[in-house]
């Protein structure tokens, strides 16, 4: 029911919108063909694209303005056959509004291709760092070494970036465009407009003639002068032998590609009319003649260069990480005996003390003992 509602008022508001008179028609095609366009792709066809402000000048800069720069000089510009519609911008931007409601463009909006930059991978590796903080001081100290060297060469791949950076910025990104929400004509540089409209121009007309009348002569060929199908015969001829030269090249060079690739191990890459299958135009088809791809010794030294620095480099840290983790057990085997000395010296002071006790434990009876008995003279024992 929804549905069935929106299609409604659609059809409402377009029956609602008044008809262009003859003079309007005639501003929308001046502007269709003498506003500068450019083409691109909406919803993957192809499609012609101008800017809001090159469509107001455009029209401030026409037969219908009194704001001309001819008119602004002094000079007269006044036609019977052109009546003046533009006094100012804000009529033509208007005019411009309802064209749009005539649904003769349609406002849409340049959606560039994703591209993930530098930026983006050194923020997840920042993010990374960050998850790290949790992780045990020792674990940290045995990735330091790694971090760094994972620096160095994140500085190298910078730079790189940086220099694709600079390249890129002279091509141009690639684009497509997609329907605005609101259709509403904006007079600025950022506002970009699909036009619908297509009138049928005089080279239409004449190429459709000449369409029909050359059907019909070939249709006529029996009724021909024998001298013409002579000559027709011929031009045929020639045509059939230019178009099979154009396919043999077309093999030749792939066959040529493939045994100069073969007989040099794929070190030379030769192409003998590159373009000739690409979809150019006739004469760019044939330019260059030929191109040779070279690849030298020096690149792939180089590349085995880096190799063997980077294996080296994991070697290092490899030994680094296990001399840590050696020292690190050596040290706690150290405390650990250490540790065990001291356990066993205060066991034997605690043993040696408990001795001295018992020691002076077992002298104290004896000289009570000593004390009970009296000390007696011989004249003592004798009268006793």
């Amino acid at each position: 029911m929804s549905d069935n509602r929106k299609k409604s008022r659609r059809r409402r508001s377009i029956d609602d919108t008044p008809e262009l008179t003859p003079i309007e028609k005639s501003i929308a095609k001046h502007l269709r063909f003498q506003c500068p366009t450019k083409k691109g792709i909406l919803m993957g066809m192809q499609v012609v694209y101008f800017n809001g402000t090159k469509a107001v000048e455009c029209l401030t800069e026409s037969k219908w303005s009194s704001i001309t720069a001819k008119a602004l000089a002094g000079e007269s510009t006044k036609d019977s056959k052109h009546p003046i519609c533009f006094s100012s911008k804000h009529d033509a931007v208007q005019m411009l509004r309802k064209f749009l409601d005539n649904e003769m463009f349609r406002r849409v909006v340049k959606v560039y291709k994703e591209e993930k930059s530098s930026s983006e991978q050194t923020s997840s590796n920042v993010a990374g760092d960050t998850s790290q903080s949790n992780t045990p001081r020792a674990v940290r100290q045995r990735k330091t070494k790694s971090t760094a060297t994972n620096e160095s060469t994140t500085t190298t791949t910078t730079a790189k970036d940086d220099d694709s950076k600079e390249k890129d910025k002279g091509k141009k990104k690639k684009f497509k465009f997609e329907l605005h929400d609101d259709q509403t004509f904006i007079d600025s540089i950022n506002e970009f407009y699909v036009w619908i409209y297509s009138p049928t121009t005089i080279k239409q007309y004449i190429m459709g003639a000449l369409l029909v009348i050359g059907c019909i002569g070939v249709c006529l060929f029996p009724l021909w002068p024998a001298e013409v199908r002579t000559g027709v015969y011929y031009l045929s001829m020639v045509l059939a032998s230019l178009l099979g030269l154009l396919l043999s090249l077309a093999v030749i060079k792939y066959i040529i590609f493939a045994g100069v690739w073969l007989l040099t191990m794929g070190k030379i890459k030769f192409w003998l009319l590159p373009n000739l299958t690409e979809d150019v135009g006739f004469i760019e088809s044939f330019i260059p003649l030929y191109t040779l791809d070279v690849t030298t010794k020096k690149k792939t030294n180089k590349t085995d260069e880096e190799k063997k620095e980077n294996d080296e480099q994991e070697i290092t840290n490899k030994k680094e990480d296990l001399n840590e983790e050696n020292k690190t057990t050596i040290e706690s085997n150290i405390i650990g005996h250490a540790e065990s000395e001291q356990d066993d010296d205060d066991k034997e002071k605690t043993s040696r003390s408990s001795s001295l006790d018992e020691v002076d434990d077992g002298n104290k009876p004896q000289k009570s003992s000593d004390e009970d008995f009296e000390v007696l003279s011989k004249d003592e024992l004798e009268t006793k």
